[in-house]
């Protein structure tokens, strides 16, 4: 089906034989990211700006690229229920529900500049913008200024716990 975030991609519906969620604390627990709701049984993530939410029998995806792209997903998917099933013994099983990063949590932890060196008009645009994964957070040039330092370690933290692709060494610097 058409994608309804981003026309020039598809959505999927692949529907599973058994149901899997009491996979879903173990996937919690290894996927950075996911956002899990225990009494909804589903869990929800972002993998490389594709939309995933996984229901007992059903996984639901979009922002897809194509066919070869979903069915690589449906096998990601699959290896990772799988590894939970087969580790369960050596997993943690989280019950914690996150939630997602909103531009409005991002802007708060960025400089405020509004310097445009990222070639956004101003610093809550590259939040909304980072937000959605559409940039990255290495091309805001002055965040890396030292009197940021503390922004930055928060910014990176926090990034880096919800599954955002951001260099983890800041985090802690």
């Amino acid at each position: 089906m058409p994608c309804l975030a981003d026309p020039e991609k598809i959505r999927f519906i692949a529907h599973i034989e058994k149901d899997v969620s009491s996979t879903f604390p173990y996937l919690n627990a290894i996927l950075k990211g996911a956002i899990y709701n225990h009494a909804g049984l589903t869990l929800t993530l972002k993998m490389e700006g594709r939309l995933i939410s996984l229901h007992p029998r059903m996984i639901a995806a979009g922002k897809i690229i194509d066919e070869h792209d979903a069915l690589g997903v449906i096998e990601w998917i699959k290896e990772k229920i799988n590894y939970c099933q087969a580790n369960r013994d050596s997993i943690e099983p989280s019950y914690e529900r996150r939630q997602r990063l909103t531009a409005l949590d991002i802007f708060k932890l960025l400089p405020g500049t509004n310097c445009r060196k990222c070639g956004l008009l101003t610093c809550l645009a590259f939040a909304v913008e980072l937000a959605e994964e559409r940039v990255t957070v290495m091309i805001c040039q002055d965040i890396f200024f030292s009197h940021f330092a503390e922004k930055r370690k928060e910014l990176f933290r926090l990034l880096t716990a919800s599954g955002y692709n951001a260099p983890s060494v800041f985090a802690s610097d």
